[in-house]
């Protein structure tokens, strides 16, 4: 397997980085150039994934819950935007964000106003 590569978008270094795990959120990575932390940088792009309209159980919910934000802090989103529906997906899915931002593994996340079946979650300070 190839290394993953990440670039510095302040000054445009590339560097090696290891695959993430949901453990080590959110990465932490100094520029060997500028010092500016690699995974704190954002595009300002908003990835959206449905997570509950394809027959999906709680559990495969929240795992895809998981690949999805290792996803997005592998890439350079600033948020994510999930749809969840509006039925017991939505109620697991809001009680594993808000552990996971007690956990400083996001920033912040509220529902889609006035759609309560979508919640973006923001991962990076703007």
């Amino acid at each position: 397997m190839s290394p993953l590569i990440r670039h510095c978008l302040h000054c445009g270094m590339s560097m090696s980085v290891t695959a993430l795990h949901i453990d080590m959120l959110p990465p932490a990575l100094l520029c060997h150039k500028c010092d500016q932390n690699v995974y704190q940088q954002h595009d300002g792009s908003c990835l959206t994934r449905d997570i509950a309209h394809n027959h999906e159980t709680t559990k495969q919910a929240l795992q895809k819950l998981d690949t999805i934000l290792l996803e997005c802090w592998q890439a350079y989103c600033q948020s994510l935007r999930l749809i969840v529906g509006g039925g017991v997906i939505r109620e697991h899915i809001l009680g594993q964000l808000h552990y996971y931002q007690q956990q400083h593994r996001l920033l912040s996340f509220k529902e889609e106003s006035p759609n309560r079946g979508a919640i973006v979650v923001r991962l990076r300070a703007a």
